[in-house]
């Protein structure tokens, strides 16, 4: 099989960087990172995306003249059915008691990480998890 490709969605530059060199380095994973809601929509939609590591609090996204956050991007990616498909994996320093549940329910996300994210590992080993779960369920 071929590597799988990651897309970062991530606003603060050292959380970027965590990620993309976690998912390449111990991963062995393909990263693409980016803020930029179309061009997260065109590559999801291209089929160049197998998971999407999603920042909930984004500074800079904006679709269609509107301010997005991570929860937007990932329910406009989840009610699509081009890219329903595509596991999302919330990534937040919001980690108070019902943000996990309330966070899933608002974006349709598949997981959830609280940021910081200070071991490799669990990034990877939820990663790896989604994309299982995924080729399970596409080969059903």
């Amino acid at each position: 099989m071929s590597q799988a490709r990651i897309l970062i969605v991530e606003d603060d530059k050292m959380n970027a960087q965590f990620f993309d060199i976690a998912l390449t380095r111990r991963g062995n994973y393909a990263t693409y990172i980016t803020e930029s809601v179309p061009e997260i929509l065109d590559r999801a939609r291209l089929g160049e995306v197998d998971l999407v590591v999603m920042d909930v609090s984004l500074a800079n996204s904006s679709y269609e003249g509107k301010r997005m956050d991570g929860l937007g991007i990932a329910r406009l990616l989840k009610t699509d059915p081009r890219t329903s498909h595509i596991p999302i994996l919330l990534a937040t320093a919001h980690a108070m008691k019902g943000d996990r549940e309330s966070f899933l329910k608002q974006s349709m996300a598949d997981d959830y990480a609280s940021k910081p994210i200070t071991n490799p590992q669990e990034l990877i080993d939820k990663v790896k998890a989604l994309l299982a779960r995924r080729d399970g369920e596409s080969t059903k």
